[in-house]
């Protein structure tokens, strides 16, 4: 049998540790104001169509930006699932905000499979997943400082640029759904 005492501190440890994982729930992601030097590289979209990615980023539009890769099964999914409820509440003009995911496997990552996974998320106009050859890929990736294995850790990254300052904002970790579309309404901001 167990003694007051020790079943005071087991209490005592259970609350340290619910207050700890409330505290992590509260820090899901962080978000920091950055400036990118976006390559000139040229990467082809889901229609093997070709894109100048700095044009392309330099829009007009809010965007957001995520790095992901099709055969991913881990933190990819959750973030299509998140670009994919974004656009239905968007509508019916899905195309107010550019959203992008660029491959981090252009190996795999064809135009013909990239096409195929936006179509099982229920892509719409203004969401576009780009590719291209490995050189330019690594480039990219360079440039928004990402690693291809942070997806793997579930360490992701969403980017998102304002038209108004063309500054960039990187959200590192988690977000919610309602976090995601909260982000958006600040950009708007």
């Amino acid at each position: 049998m167990k003694s007051k005492s020790d079943l005071s501190l087991i209490g005592l440890i259970a609350l340290a540790a619910l207050i700890y994982f409330l505290t992590l729930e509260n820090k899901r992601y962080q978000r920091n104001l950055t400036d990118y030097q976006i390559p000139a590289v040229t990467l082809l979209n889901q229609h093997g169509d070709p894109v100048p990615l700095r044009t392309y980023l330099n829009s007009s539009k809010p965007i957001m930006l995520e790095f992901i890769f099709t055969a991913c099964t881990t933190l990819c999914p959750s973030q299509s699932v998140k670009f994919s409820n974004f656009q239905k509440r968007l509508e019916p003009d899905t195309e107010q905000v550019r959203l992008v995911s660029i491959s981090v496997d252009p190996e795999t990552d064809t135009p013909e499979v990239i096409r195929h996974y936006l179509q099982q998320y229920r892509a719409q106009p203004g969401w576009d997943f780009l590719t291209g050859s490995p050189h330019d890929i690594k480039q990219v990736l360079k440039a928004f400082d990402i690693k291809a294995s942070d997806m793997i850790t579930l360490d992701s990254s969403l980017l998102l640029r304002s038209p108004k300052t063309g500054r960039w904002i990187r959200v590192d970790g988690q977000m919610s759904g309602q976090d995601f579309m909260l982000e958006y309404q600040q950009l708007e901001k």
